[in-house]
């Protein structure tokens, strides 16, 4: 019985992360494409 508890704290544990990395992750990776993407065209603009 105490394996099946360890098992599922850390099975509960590892499912937060995932919930609450998975959003923060695609926000953060979004913000970084547009600011690449205004970083390519302000330098095109310039020319």
């Amino acid at each position: 019985m105490d394996e099946f508890t360890r098992y599922s704290i850390v099975y509960a544990i590892v499912g937060i992360v995932v919930v609450v990395g998975l959003p923060m992750s695609l926000i953060f990776l979004r913000k970084r494409k547009r600011e690449k993407l205004r970083r390519r065209g302000i330098k095109t603009y310039g020319h």
